[in-house]
């Protein structure tokens, strides 16, 4: 097998091994979001970023189906991931990363707040592709982006579309989390216990203070 050859079947085997992880993680493609979001890119180092990237590569591809249907990138992202890569094989820079995460943490905020968010697509193109001959079926509507960021952006648009309502942040400890239930709040039951117990000091002290004043009270009387 040629370099090239050999090159690329080491792309193809990472590029599979990000997919299982996104596919086996709890909540599956929102919860690799959700960490993705939450990870302090800067921090990782190039073993531990290389995985990441591969990931955010695979969630375009991972998520298609579910979230936005065909694209057709018209480029890939800036790195590499075989020689002479251009539209497939590539995967993002640390850079590219950091940009999408600050874009979509901004845009969650918004959502969270205002109950709709926005993104813009300058460079985006609709494709439509005839059924082919001598079939029934409906033709096909592709979405090509001109960057592969976008692309990324246009999934996460359908993935919060369906799963908005339960993409929330802990009041308590910020993380941001997938809930389980409409009515849950925080994160985890440890968040929920603290706030409980914070909450019942609190009216602890109340009720001690109501206590005093009623004593002095009395003794003046």
């Amino acid at each position: 097998m040629s370099a090239q050859g050999h090159a690329e079947q080491d792309f193809q085997l990472e590029y599979e091994k990000a997919m299982e992880r996104i596919q086996t993680m709890p909540d599956g493609a929102v919860g690799w979001m959700l960490r993705f979001l939450q990870t302090d890119l800067e921090a990782l180092t190039p073993t531990e970023w290389t995985l990441v990237a591969f990931e955010v590569a695979a969630f375009v591809d991972e998520t298609g189906e579910r979230y936005g249907g065909m694209m057709a990138p018209e480029s890939g992202w800036s790195v590499e991931g075989v020689p002479h890569a251009k539209n497939y094989q590539t995967i993002p820079s640390r850079k590219e990363a950091l940009d999408i995460q600050a874009t979509v943490l901004e845009q969650l905020e918004l959502y969270w707040h205002e109950g709709y968010t926005t993104f813009t697509f300058p460079q985006m193109t609709l494709v439509a592709v005839s059924p082919g001959e001598g079939s029934d079926e409906a033709g096909t509507v592709i979405v090509s982006a001109k960057r592969k960021a976008k692309e990324f952006e246009y999934r996460f648009v359908h993935l919060l579309a369906q799963t908005g309502d339960y993409i929330r942040r802990c009041p308590e400890c910020a993380t941001i989390f997938f809930a389980i239930r409409r009515d849950q709040l925080y994160c985890q039951p440890r968040c929920q216990n603290r706030v409980a117990a914070r909450k019942w000091r609190e009216a602890q002290k109340t009720g001690e203070r109501k206590e005093s004043h009623r004593g002095k009270k009395s003794r003046k009387g």
